[in-house]
């Protein structure tokens, strides 16, 4: 299985502008499946507090399925993210790092063309005319202590697409490894003795296939049990911010959540809808019509209800598999007859 190794963590931590603390993540990796095992520190995280904090607890969730493992296999999300938090709570001294900013096509450019468009607006939205004009000309330098706002406006902004390591690159999170402990500026908070662990309302629809209750208050079926946890794990950094040192009683449980969840019954409707996907999206556009089709629904804007999608089932095989791999359909299960005992999480 291809996964990626994880075997050090590194926090350094910067007074940035207005009297904020800036924290810089690094750590060392290696791809699984890549011979020969070779690890490497590259930068992980950039930002403020809420911003490191939600980029460790995103990186923990892959834990959840073995994406993300230790030398020795599979790791915990719990023991990832206590790893993380105890580098955060001793860092070391970062200094005020600088690098041009500017759009390129080779592999380690500070910003791939391919994001233009998006990163221009991000920072046009934000409030960063000059920069957003100088990077339509050959781009501008950036100071990591002085211009933290624009740098979260890019590679916080854009996360998901856009490491910071483009920023902060390999030489320099070299040269970070010896840098002088600065523990002044550790986040060490004191845990939360009161707080009470709540999960979202979910229930079984089908083997290993969960509805979870949403923050807009609808169930949805959004992936395999491991993947519904690994969403809890990856959305919780803000809960533990506000709450420091609930994380692990949380997660446990939700996983027990997941073990106990009732099944569906019959009576459970299903809202099924085409409209609310982008015609580009053709595949889960296919699928809608596919169940549509299986239901013998003339229209692919409908409700139906679990027993009659059972009793269709027995001669399609396809109808299950599909129902599973479609997050947009609303799943109205009747709370009155099903014995779900969680508070709600949204309530």
């Amino acid at each position: 299985m291809g996964a990626t190794v994880t075997v050090g963590k590194k926090v350094a931590a910067f007074k940035a502008g207005k009297g904020k603390t800036g924290y810089v993540l690094f750590e060392q990796t290696y791809e699984k499946n890549c011979y020969p095992h070779h690890p490497n520190w590259s930068c992980v995280g950039i930002g403020y507090l809420e911003d490191v904090i939600t980029r460790i607890f995103a990186a923990a969730s892959s834990c959840e399925g073995g994406g993300l493992q230790g030398r020795g296999g599979y790791i915990t999300p719990e023991g990832y993210v206590a790893g993380w938090l105890s580098e955060m709570a001793t860092p070391l001294e970062m200094p005020n790092f600088k690098n041009k900013i500017a759009f390129g096509e080779n592999f380690s450019a500070t910003i791939p063309e391919s994001l233009r468009e998006r990163v221009l607006k991000g920072l046009e939205d934000g409030g960063f005319h000059e920069e957003a004009t100088a990077l339509r000309g050959d781009g501008f330098e950036a100071a990591l202590h002085d211009d933290m706002e624009v740098l979260r406006a890019i590679y916080v902004k854009h996360r998901n697409e856009l490491g910071p390591w483009r920023f902060i690159g390999r030489f320099e999170v070299t040269n970070q490894m010896y840098g002088r402990p600065c523990n002044e500026l550790g986040y060490t908070p004191g845990k939360d003795q009161t707080y009470l662990a709540s999960v979202p309302k979910m229930f079984e629809v089908s083997t290993d296939r969960l509805a979870v209750e949403q923050p807009d208050g609808v169930f949805r079926v959004t992936g395999a049990a491991y993947y519904c946890t690994a969403t809890f794990i990856e959305g919780y950094g803000l809960t533990e911010l506000a709450h420091p040192g609930t994380f692990r009683k949380s997660f446990k449980a939700f996983r027990e959540a997941v073990k106990t969840a009732p099944k569906a019954g019959d009576d459970t409707v299903v809202v099924v809808s085409m409209n609310c996907l982008p015609v580009d999206q053709r595949y889960r556009r296919g699928l809608v019509q596919e169940v549509a089709d299986a239901l013998g629904q003339a229209s692919t804007e409908f409700e139906t209800t679990l027993a009659d999608i059972r009793r269709a089932a027995t001669s399609d095989n396809n109808l299950i598999y599909n129902l599973m791999n479609l997050d947009t359909l609303v799943w109205k299960p009747n709370l009155a007859s099903m014995p779900i005992q969680q508070e709600s999480l949204f309530a």
